[in-house]
């Protein structure tokens, strides 16, 4: 059996140098010689753990009831607050969430139109949460439960400690906001030119599906911008006589969660209460195919289509910048311009000498096409003359053999007579 001793290590005067180690790159899995596995966070692994706690975030903010409250006060009071704020239901939940300029524009819709408005909301950036904490300070015990979590005496620090807030917070703040707003005259002006004499609208009065008459009770509510939800009431209640006085303040006993917010989510839970033993449940299943699932379809392929399209004008866009560029032929070279009295005498005289030069040509033209039609004539008279004279045409008619007899006629005596000369002539 071999044993193993520990070596001893010798401590010197002389300190050793330090050498700087360089950063290794990140692992996801490193195994040690005993064993021992080492994890390490990667890059992929950060990103795979910010989207899960995005989720869990999301999770927790649809099981609040604040978050049912104010998407049901954009749905009614949406055109008063602002007519190009169009958001989705999803779009206010990474807001609350990341803290994105999505919730920026929607906080400062919200303050401006609580009087009087503050000038600094116009300039952008991170100045609306200073106005946020002056605005809800004095009305906080009105519009909310317990201490605000961000005091206007603070000064310099609402920025950092509201981005600080954790999601649910934040979505305190923005409930708090939405009742200060409901309280303000254009609101009530607002509801009592909306609302019918005698009947109040559905927008201002929603009306529940249905439920087990005892504790559960289910909700339907949404629009075409935002998105339809279901909810699911929970009412919870304590048998003590003090949580009995405070019920309506206890928020605990009182529990509100987002059941579904797609299409498939709507058909899973019509499913499972058709499905239920309970009259009740089966009777809200029923209604759930019936009126809300149908609305749904309908917002759906709206928003399938508007996918479409954009993916659509998205590929022309790619496809235009992938082709080549195609080099054309320019135009004419563009002069540049000058304004002296040399430059437009030069100008003039090169226009007259190329004048000058083109009517110089066009005489020389025509001087040769007249010597060129006039030697092309004599050459056919000449023609003319020796076939009249060398050649004889053949005899094709009568009439041409007549005259032909004729000019024989007339050539036989000048013969004769020209040899009854030539004896006397000798």
């Amino acid at each position: 059996m071999v044993t193993l001793r520990r070596r001893t290590t010798v401590v010197t005067g002389e300190p050793k140098p330090v050498v700087e180690e360089k950063k290794a790159e990140p692992v996801v899995e490193e195994k040690g010689l005993c064993g021992d596995e080492v994890m390490i966070l990667s890059d992929d692994s950060s990103s795979e753990w910010d989207e899960q706690s995005s989720e869990s975030a999301v999770k927790d903010l649809r099981g609040r009831w604040e978050l049912a409250s104010v998407l049901n006060f954009l749905n009614v009071f949406g055109p008063l607050v602002s007519e190009k704020l169009k958001l989705t239901a999803e779009e206010i939940e990474m807001g609350l969430i990341e803290c994105n300029a999505t919730n920026a524009k929607l906080h400062t819709a919200l303050l401006k139109g609580i009087l009087p408005v503050n000038k600094s909301l116009d300039d952008g950036g991170d100045a609306w949460i200073t106005v946020l904490c002056k605005k809800l300070a004095p009305w906080w015990p009105w519009i909310a439960t317990g201490e605000i979590p961000i005091t206007a005496a603070s000064k310099g620090e609402q920025i950092s400690e509201y981005k600080g807030l954790d999601p649910i917070t934040r979505l305190k703040f923005l409930k708090a906001l939405c009742e200060l707003r409901v309280q303000q005259d254009g609101a009530r002006k607002y509801i009592q030119e909306n609302a019918n004499e005698g009947a109040c609208d559905s927008r201002f009065c929603k009306r529940k599906l249905g439920g087990d008459g005892k504790k559960t009770s289910y909700w339907f509510d949404g629009n075409d911008i935002q998105g339809y939800r279901l909810y699911r009431e929970v009412n919870e209640v304590s048998k003590s006589a003090k949580s009995r006085k405070n019920a309506c303040s206890d928020i605990s006993c009182f529990c509100w969660e987002t059941e579904a917010t797609n299409l498939d989510e709507f058909q899973r839970v019509a499913r499972e209460l058709s499905s239920s033993k309970a009259s009740s449940l089966a009777a809200v299943g029923k209604m759930i195919e019936t009126d809300a699932i149908p609305i749904v379809e309908k917002y759906h392929k709206k928003k399938e289509r508007e996918i479409k399209k954009k993916l659509k004008k998205e590929m022309v866009v790619s496809v235009n910048f992938t082709r080549p560029i195609r080099t054309t032929r320019s135009c004419r070279n563009r002069v540049p311009a000058t304004y002296t009295f040399d430059e437009y005498d030069k100008m003039i005289d090169d226009a007259v000498e190329e004048t000058m030069e083109t009517d110089q040509d066009d005489e020389e033209g025509r001087m040769h096409q007249s010597g060129s039609m006039g030697s092309n004539d004599g050459s056919e008279g000449d023609n003319k003359i020796k076939l009249t004279v060398d050649e004889a045409p053949p005899e094709s008619d009568n009439d041409d053999g007549k005259e032909n007899g004729k000019s024989k006629e007339d050539v036989e005596p000048k013969g004769e007579f020209m040899s009854e000369l030539r004896p006397i002539l000798v």
